[in-house]
């Protein structure tokens, strides 16, 4: 699907604000399908998350700003974990191994 400019966007949110929510439900449904198998539960539940939160925001202003300090947790969260120094390997356990017996070598005689 293609995605419509931003100028068209907002003439259709202005003139049809329903219409407007259903492309934007299909947009994002795309974006998720087209997204690999592996990705497509995590972008689900994200945006299970997205919708619960403007639903109980309020308002369209409270809805971004709490859709925005998402945004904010997710890049701090992903800056600390860049920063943090590695930390020393953990000691494996010891090896086992078995010890051979080697006798006393005797002269060869050339």
């Amino acid at each position: 699907m293609e995605m419509p400019t931003f100028d068209e966007l907002k003439d259709l949110a202005e003139r049809d604000p329903e219409g407007f929510e259903v492309l934007r439900a299909e947009l994002i449904e795309d974006c998720i399908r087209r997204s690999s198998g592996c990705n497509q539960r995590r972008l689900r539940g994200l945006q299970f998350v997205i919708e619960a939160r403007r639903r109980v925001a309020g308002s369209p202003m409270k809805a971004l700003l709490d859709i925005q300090a998402m945004m904010y947790d997710s890049l701090l969260g992903l800056q600390q974990a860049l920063h943090v120094p590695e930390r020393p390997p953990e000691p494996s356990a010891p090896a086992t191994a078995r010890v051979l017996q080697f006798g006393e070598s005797k002269p060869s005689a050339d």
